[in-house]
């Protein structure tokens, strides 16, 4: 198993090492980081190639930086990669049968223009979030990493599909040995909804979510016990806002059902969670074909 992450030399490269790191730490699993480089567009005689030459040595030196984030006991290797957009570079190096299996993720860090321990997305993050065939795993800004993960929070609506999303959040409970809780956000009151609505609601949110926790029960050893929980509010961040978060779980979530098969579109949900939770999100490609899980 491998995780790609997308470096740059700032805090978001940092985030997106420590996430991996974590995610990584009691998998047996190795990393891949990955510095994009513009693809180069020069002949031989052409003064850009200086630039373009110290721009590879810069991002050697970036990668050396890297590494200094990930702690003792995890592989990792730096890759330089050229493509004509950092998403699409990303998306090529999870993928190169050169480099093993694919990715089981791609780990990207979030914007610092946000408010610290929260999401703000970047064009890059936006961009792997519309495109990418493995899932996205997002760090909170400053995320300061952790040993292990502690526990898996999967994400549901009140739909019916999603199987892949399921699958993905009970490998990553059942090889961590750690406990699984499946969330759904309730908002209340919303449009015209009135008491009885909201009860309907709350009821069905309740009913999906414990079959869902029934299923993935059965799946699962008593190392990794599966509970279920609703978050409620007048919005979904608020709904979100409810519940408790570990500072070391991992909360993962499906992609948007405009989304291709095995690709990736995060939703208007998604997004309203992201701006909520404190802890990193990982976000599944619909339909995905997975043999290597976050």
């Amino acid at each position: 198993m491998r995780f790609v992450v997308g470096y740059a030399p700032d805090r978001r490269g940092a985030d997106a090492v420590r996430l991996a790191s974590t995610l990584a730490s009691n998998r047996g699993a190795a990393l891949d980081i990955v510095a994009v480089l513009p693809v180069e567009h020069y002949d031989s005689l052409s003064p850009d190639r200086s630039y373009q030459l110290e721009l590879e040595r810069q991002g050697h030196e970036w990668l050396e930086q890297a590494l200094q984030y990930v702690p003792a006991g995890i592989k990792a290797t730096g890759h330089l990669r050229r493509a004509e957009s950092i998403a699409e570079g990303l998306i090529a190096a999870a993928t190169d049968p050169e480099l093993g299996e694919t990715a089981a993720a791609i780990s990207i860090g979030a914007t610092h223009r946000g408010i610290q321990g929260r999401f703000t997305l970047g064009s890059v993050a936006s961009g792997l979030l519309h495109a990418a065939p493995v899932p996205v795993a997002l760090p909170p800004a400053g995320y300061p990493g952790h040993p292990t993960v502690t526990r898996v929070t999967c994400a549901t609506g009140n739909r019916e599909g999603a199987q892949a999303l399921l699958e993905v959040a009970i490998d990553s409970a059942a090889g961590r040995r750690v406990p699984l809780r499946i969330m759904s956000l309730v908002a209340l009151g919303a449009g015209q909804s009135d008491d009885r609505g909201d009860r309907a609601l709350l009821e069905e949110a309740e009913l999906h979510a414990g079959a869902l926790a029934e299923r993935a029960a059965a799946d699962l050893s008593e190392a990794s016990p599966v509970t279920s929980v609703i978050g409620r509010g007048k919005s979904l961040e608020e709904a979100a806002q409810s519940l408790d978060f570990e500072p070391s779980e991992i909360v993962i979530v499906g992609s948007s059902r405009l989304a291709g098969p095995r690709q990736l579109f995060i939703g208007a949900s998604a997004r309203k969670m992201l701006r909520a939770l404190p802890v990193p999100m990982i976000v599944v490609p619909r339909e995905y074909d997975f043999t290597a899980r976050p």
